[in-house]
Order: structure tokens, then sequence, then C-alpha cells
């Protein structure tokens, strides 16, 4: 099919997606197939490592079930974020496509300030940090496969170019001589040549193209991150010069979305070959990652296990924040008491496996169970208003079903079934929240 048969194609799908009612439920079925696959392949080609059936599982269901790095998942649902900002701006007739909304969708996707390693212009390792929503302020070029480095326009360039493409888009949308698909492809193209911030321009890129489809009536397309090497190959012969050969390529996917939302708006079935391994894929994620399936119940064995891989970690960096604050008083005491077993006082890092060992042996009564550990920091040295000192007393309970943490006015820290056990993130986090609350009352004592 030619260039101009394809984009007749296009336009006559688009005519009966326009004579069609369009009920409302028939819409929501494409809307959350596009969402879905929009999100997962544009952050897929960009290096997100998260399965269809998790992305799935995050942005249906707000669930995670796999050690994925938190910004992976923050990235994830931030684009989603900004798709939604798209297609409410595309719809605004009121809605003007400026500098500034391009800048604040950069900002949404990226979320907050990172630092990324990068290559200088002579092809040299560095590491820079990136300001979400900022052009960037150092030249961001690659390294190709060949060795060779590929430079995008300077940072002293890039202000005036992306005012030109402004410019650009704004003139082909009031003469009408290109075609929609076409201003989408080539808007695209230069957008990513330019590469005007430090990080994320081709989801930008993507998310931009996909505005001006919607602002003239088109449906959104997709990429599809497993054709990221066609991508790759159409954006490589842009660059020789070949423009027709992107929007070639863009105008297939174009073509391949306007079809599906007539399907949808008819009210027939969108789903393609490969949906139905996405929906065993996302069965056995939500059964995998359930996090109320039941898999273990109180036991001597369970109970040691949960001991062993999460209490006795939990208990050492509790031991090594709160030691910090030793030498602000003249005495301390840390002990841990069990009803059954006993009180061991004088507790220290390297005698602590052991005594939790000779807990582990108490888990023979039935449940609930559970034992104390206090860390008491006594007498102020420095002279305060009031004779001050500071006592952190934790409680570890072990009921038929969860094990938990909580403290002396019974505040809960975390109540967990007995597969799963705490990582060392949150770990890290509650003892620090200890040590800060310990601060916070020093602070008020002394009155810092």
């Amino acid at each position: 099919m030619s260039q101009t048969q394809l984009l007749g194609r296009i336009d006559f799908l688009k005519n009966e997606a326009l004579s069609l009612s369009r009920k409302p439920e028939f819409e929501k079925v494409f809307w959350d197939k596009y969402r879905l696959e929009f999100n997962y392949n544009s952050n897929h080609i960009e290096g997100n490592t998260l399965t269809y059936g998790h992305t799935q599982l995050l942005l249906l269901f707000d669930k995670v079930v796999a050690d994925y790095s938190f910004r992976e998942l923050e990235e994830m649902k931030a684009h989603d974020v900004a798709l939604k900002i798209v297609r409410e701006a595309a719809l605004d007739d009121s809605h003007i496509l400026t500098e500034k909304f391009i800048k604040e969708l950069n900002e949404i996707v990226l979320v907050r300030p990172f630092y990324k390693e990068a290559i200088t212009a002579d092809g040299q390792p560095t590491r820079r940090l990136i300001e979400p929503g900022t052009y960037k302020k150092y030249p961001n070029s690659v390294l190709l496969e060949n060795g060779e480095v590929f430079n995008y326009a300077s940072p002293e360039e890039t202000p005036a170019l992306i005012g030109d493409l402004m410019n650009w888009y704004r003139t082909e949308q009031e003469k009408k001589e290109l075609h929609p698909v076409q201003i989408a492809a080539i808007f695209h193209y230069r957008f990513v040549r330019i590469h005007p911030f430090d990080d994320s321009n081709g989801r930008t890129a993507r998310l931009l193209m996909n505005y001006i489809l919607i602002r003239n009536g088109y449906a959104p397309l997709v990429i599809e991150s497993a054709d990221k090497k066609g991508y790759l190959t159409a954006l490589n012969k842009a660059d020789t010069g070949d423009l027709q050969a992107f929007i070639e390529y863009i105008s297939q996917y174009a073509e391949k979305w306007q079809s599906l939302y007539v399907k949808a708006l008819k009210g027939e079935s969108i789903e393609e070959q490969e949906d139905f391994r996405k929906e065993i894929e996302l069965l056995k994620r939500k059964l995998n990652g359930d996090e109320s399936r039941l898999e273990k119940v109180y036991s001597k064995k369970v109970c040691q296990e949960v001991l062993t891989d999460t209490i006795l970690p939990l208990i050492t960096a509790i031991i090594k924040e709160l030691s910090v604050f030793d030498d602000f008083y003249l005495t301390k005491t840390v002990w841990i008491q069990h009803k059954e077993k006993g009180v061991w006082r004088d507790l220290t890092i390297e005698s602590l496996p052991p005594i939790i060992s000779k807990i582990s042996d108490g888990f023979i009564k039935a449940p609930p169970v559970e034992f104390q550990f206090q860390y008491e920091h006594k007498q102020y040295k420095k002279e305060t208003a009031i004779d001050f000192s500071y006592h952190t007393k934790l409680i570890f309970g072990f009921e038929q079903t969860h094990y938990l943490m909580q403290d002396a006015n019974g505040e809960t820290y975390f109540r967990r079934l007995y597969h799963q056990p705490l990582t060392n993130e949150e770990i890290g986090k509650i003892a620090a929240s200890l040590a800060k609350k310990e601060l916070s009352t020093i602070k008020k004592a002394v009155d810092i």
C-alpha cells in the first residue's frame, strides 16, 4: 500500500468512526487497552523492565509483585499521568500546544531530579544531574553500536530550534497541506533530533505525537517495543535524509490503531493474538503476587525463619541507628524480654544472633506469642529543664497467620503474612524512623 493509499485508508477509518454512535462503554474498552499498551511499550522502549502483566497490575490495581526499582515503578505511573493530561489537553478546544506544556510533560514523566551516566561530546563517560522539565545544559550525545558518537542539537541551539519547531507546527496546522499523521510523524522526528531534555526525549516525543493525532480527531497510536529495531531504523533513515521512511513507519501504526478504534466503537473484540497470552500472564502474576494469599501459618519452624530473615536484621539495624545517641546520655540499657525464655541484658549486635536463636526455641506454645525489645537512654548529659531520658520499647508479635511490630503506644509499624519478609529498604526506613523520633524528642527537650 502506497503512502497516499495508507493515509486515505486512515481517513476512511476516521470518518467511519465519526459515523458511529460513541457508546461510553465501547470507548472505555478502547482506552483501557490503549492505556496499557502505550504505557507498557513506550517505557519498555526506553529500558523499563516491567512486564505487561506487572504494568497492568500497577496501573489498574496499584499492586507491585516483583522486585523492581522504585524509579521504574514511579516512571510508569508518572507516564500514565502524562498520557491522561495529553488526552485531556488534546480534546480541549481552547488548549494550545506550547513550550511550557512540553516542559511540564517532561517534568511529569521524569518525576524528580536524579543523576545519570552520560557521554561527553568527545566520547568520554561522565555523570550528570538530570533536571526534569529543563532544557539540557550540556551536550547529550549518544554512543552508537559502531563506536561513533551521535550528536544532537547543542544546548545553545536548543531553545531556538524548539521555537522553530513550534512555529512550523502552528503554520502546518493552519495551512492544512500536510496530513495530520504526517505532521505528527515529522514533529516526533524533529523533536527527537533536537533532544531538548537530558532524559525521556523519546517518551515525550511519543506523547506529543499522540497529542497531535488526538487533536486532529484521529486515534492515538502505539509503537511496539518488540519492534524497537524497526523504530530505530526508521529514525536512522530520517537522519540520512529519508524522512518519508519514518512517516510511512508511523502511518502503519496509525492505520492499525485507527482500525482498532473503529472495531471498538462497533462493539467488536479488539483483542489481538498476543492479548490471550498477556491475560494468562496477568492471571499468573495476580496469583503469585496476591498479598492476601496464605502460604504459611504459625509454627516453630516458620517463626524461626522470620526471626532469622527479618527480625534479626531489623533489631540489628535499630541498634545501629539508636547507638548514635549513646554519647548524649550517662547510661544506656539494651535488652530483650521473652515471657518463657527470660531476659537478656546488655545486648550488643554481636550477642544478638544466639539470643534470637534461643528465643526461637520458645515458640512451642499456641499463638499469640510475643517478646519485647527495649533500648533505654538514661540521664541526658547536658542540663535541661527536665530530667531527660528516652525509652524505645518494641513488641514483636506472632499470630496464627501474621507477625508484627508495635511500639509501647500501640502504633503498628508492620503486620505481615509469614511468607512476606521485610526488604532491606523497609528495615532501613523503620530503624531510621525510630532514630528520628528520639532526635525530635531531644531537640524539644533541649529547646533546639
